[in-house]
């Protein structure tokens, strides 16, 4: 059987509790959720990050769709003992009312470090 070739962009999200918040912080697009729940960062965040790559590609922007979150962010990313990994359908948003259409990716693959008990946190 042939192996298929599957389009996708790889994002890398840091989602962890500070106090009584949780907090989302995408690593290649430095965007950042709050929420009081953990599933509900992860669900905002997952929306936040498909909405801002479908209006990226849509809008012919992409020099404005990677901006990398800082360093120590970065860090504390890799310290992550454990990671999950999510592939999610991206349908484009912003395209639905247009006649000329252009590429929007049809995957995301979110790496997800979940919670302080699964980071290693200074």
């Amino acid at each position: 059987m042939a192996k298929q070739n599957i389009t996708s962009i790889v994002v890398n999200v840091l989602i962890k509790k500070e106090n009584d918040t949780w907090l989302g912080h995408c690593l290649e697009l430095d965007i950042v959720v709050t929420a009081a729940t953990k599933g509900q960062v992860k669900k905002d965040m997952r929306d936040l990050i498909a909405a801002q790559i479908d209006y990226a590609f849509s809008h012919n922007n992409l020099n404005h769709l990677f901006r990398p979150a800082p360093a120590e962010v970065w860090e504390e990313f890799y310290k992550c003992k454990e990671a999950t990994e999510e592939k999610i359908k991206l349908g484009s948003e912003f395209q639905k009312d247009r006649d000329l259409k252009t590429f929007v990716p049809p995957w995301i693959i979110a790496k997800t470090c979940l919670s302080k008990s699964a980071c290693v946190v200074p």
